[in-house]
């Protein structure tokens, strides 16, 4: 009866965190682009979409890398708000010079555009670190109005883009900000003594806040990166075609943060060993769900990309083509990472980096150069074939690394 509760409980906890996300990147991709791509036209909403590609990469590098390093520490009771918030400020720093660089590159530079372009990336950050708080009470109800939260923002910042000014920028601001404001009332990471005072931890804290940022930086340019040189290699109309043909795909690879987050909960509190049949039943899990999710994505795509991009038949005609193996990228791209997330659990975080070093040679070797040659289809072709490496290149690591330890264990 013990082990049917602690699986009941875990699929709860699963479904109310997937479903946060759901509803927040459901309105984010089924209503809130559809629209900013109705009312900037494709050449805007591909100019959207590029900036928006290092906003992301910002947010998951140090928003992502301060959640799992404090909920990793929390098991050893190592985490303190002060080292954490500090962790927040040096990023913020590093968004700043970003949102700069990002501007001079994009040759649209502007006073007013780099102010709210570096809050935006700011934000964002906060965003993806502050939903800590409900993983490490374990309190996945209030991860779930945690994204309510964020979405109630962003349909706010659209009325805002529609009525009052056309800066996305802003427009999206307001839906990061409503996260920090959330979780600065419903828990206590930004509230108390000793906010940016640094713990006895510090140190120790700070080494896996590295590596982790390290991590997820290269996961997070790859992950992004196809905007960005789609944008520089084919102009900004490609990027919303990519975009537009990958859409169903991101959605599911977007599930990646909510699993992973259950995942490594659950698995912080676990001294167990994983043996090779459990990692090997974990393999064929991720590749049957990934097979089975390319196909339902391809049907998706036929049936939703017409409804929600009516305005632009051309745009669906041409994104058409791409349908099945641009989103088959996206679909092995997320059941990869959930397989990295338990060699981070069982192997540490240098593992981790590891895999994705080897995922940024592979990228440079594959989607860089074929994009550069056959555009759109380039990198589509490239990415699947980036991904199904990683797949590999994880199995391979958590074979050798399951069944003579427990989980964690050196």
């Amino acid at each position: 009866m013990g082990k049917f509760t602690n699986v009941f409980r875990v699929a709860k906890d699963f479904i109310l965190s997937a479903m946060g996300l759901i509803v927040m990147n459901g309105a984010m991709q089924l209503f809130i682009n559809p629209t900013l791509e109705k009312w900037l036209g494709r050449d805007g909403f591909g100019e959207y979409q590029s900036v928006f590609a290092i906003v992301a990469i910002m947010g998951t590098t140090f928003g992502i890398a301060a959640n799992y390093s404090r909920v990793l520490k929390s098991r050893e009771n190592k985490d303190a708000n002060g080292d954490y918030n500090i962790f927040l400020l040096m990023s913020s720093a590093v968004c700043v010079a970003a949102a700069g660089i990002t501007l001079y590159v994009y040759k649209d530079f502007s006073a007013a555009g780099f102010a709210w372009l570096s809050l935006l990336m700011i934000f964002t950050v906060v965003r993806y670190y502050g939903d800590c708080w409900f993983r490490l009470k374990l309190d996945y109800l209030g991860y779930f109005f945690y994204y309510v939260a964020v979405t109630a923002g962003y349909c706010l910042g659209l009325a805002v883009f529609k009525y009052l000014t056309q800066n996305w920028m802003i427009a999206i601001l307001l839906g990061e900000a409503a996260a920090f404001v959330f979780v600065l009332i419903a828990g206590k990471i930004f509230r108390g003594k000793g906010l940016l005072r640094p713990s006895v931890n510090f140190r120790g804290n700070l080494g896996s806040f590295g590596i982790l940022s390290a991590s997820n930086a290269v996961n997070a340019v790859i992950q992004n990166a196809d905007r960005i040189i789609l944008r520089l290699a084919a102009g900004t109309s490609s990027v919303t075609v990519f975009y537009v043909s990958t859409l169903l795909g991101k959605v599911v690879s977007l599930l990646t943060t909510p699993l992973n987050g259950v995942m490594i909960g659950y698995l912080a509190k676990y001294k167990g060993k994983i043996s090779k049949k459990m990692f090997g039943l974990f393999v064929l899990a991720a590749l049957g769900i990934g097979i089975v999710a390319c196909g339902a994505c391809y049907v998706g795509s036929l049936i939703l990309i017409p409804i929600l991009y009516r305005s632009d038949p051309e745009l669906i005609a041409e994104a058409k083509q791409y349908y099945f193996i641009a989103n088959a990228g996206q679909v092995f791209f997320f059941v990869t990472n959930c397989l990295t997330t338990i060699i981070l659990r069982m192997a540490g975080e240098k593992y981790s980096m590891y895999t994705n070093l080897f995922y940024l040679a592979v990228y440079a070797a594959a989607v860089i150069p074929l994009t550069v040659s056959n555009g759109i289809w380039g990198m589509a072709i490239g990415l699947m074939a980036a991904n199904s490496a990683k797949f590999a290149f994880v199995s391979v690591i958590g074979f050798l690394r399951s069944g003579d330890r427990s989980i964690g264990e050196e």
